[in-house]
């Protein structure tokens, strides 16, 4: 290989690399941001009001009176739960909250990720009820941080090592040291991983999401 193609084949992966490490970045940004406006300031008193990263809010209006809902999801939650063991902490006609005990199943993801819940029923209108649900989670944002970690990384591995490799390989007098210029290509190792922790961070959120709205809009038809 002779300097010039050296030359263009570090530029070409540099250039491939520099738009990874950026959709890498962005879709970080874009993870971190995918948090659930908060609806309902008085779903947990202050005092125990969990930060908004870590919480999760959403309603549904379904077909049933408060108490006998209320009731219903009680019993469903004590019987076993996607969630993991649940412990069943207060119940009232219109107030249901509930906590998972112990570490989560291994097979159930959401469970990994979920610590606290809280269901509010009211009555809507004629027949129906608002079931206001407020999920807890566990801590995520180390995932976050992981990714940020191999962003910083991946910078210097392309910055570093395009440095180096422009210096020391493709300005070689040995052809066959000139090839070794793909070796930059080993940056990608610090490239992917931002993908697979933004990727583990919103799926863990949308698992424990999607519980909870199957919950609360499946009680109606639940066996009492």
């Amino acid at each position: 290989m002779d300097p010039e193609a050296a030359q263009l084949v570090l530029s070409g992966i540099l250039v491939i690399g520099a738009v990874v490490w950026l959709t890498g970045l962005q879709f970080l940004v874009r993870a971190s941001r995918a948090v659930t406006p908060e609806r309902d300031q008085d779903m947990y008193p202050d005092s125990q009001s969990p930060s908004a990263p870590n919480r999760l809010t959403g309603y549904a209006e379904v077909q049933g009176q408060p108490g006998v809902l209320a009731t219903r999801a009680a019993s469903i939650l004590a019987k076993g739960s996607p969630l993991g063991p649940i412990k069943i902490v207060e119940k009232t006609d219109d107030r249901l909250a509930f906590e998972r005990l112990g570490p989560g199943m291994a097979n159930q993801p959401a469970s990994r990720w979920f610590r606290r819940g809280e269901l509010r029923f009211s009555t809507a209108r004629q027949s129906r009820c608002r079931v206001e649900w407020t999920a807890e989670l566990a801590n995520m944002d180390w995932l976050l941080k992981l990714g940020a970690l191999f962003q910083v990384l991946g910078l210097l591995a392309l910055g570093i090592g395009g440095w180096a490799i422009d210096t020391y390989v493709v300005s070689s007098p040995e052809p066959a040291v000139r090839w070794q210029t793909v070796q930059i290509m080993q940056a990608v190792h610090f490239l992917w991983p931002p993908f697979l922790f933004g990727a583990l961070y919103r799926r863990g959120r949308k698992e424990v999401a999607a519980h909870f709205e199957a919950l609360a809009h499946n009680l109606p038809y639940y066996e009492s």
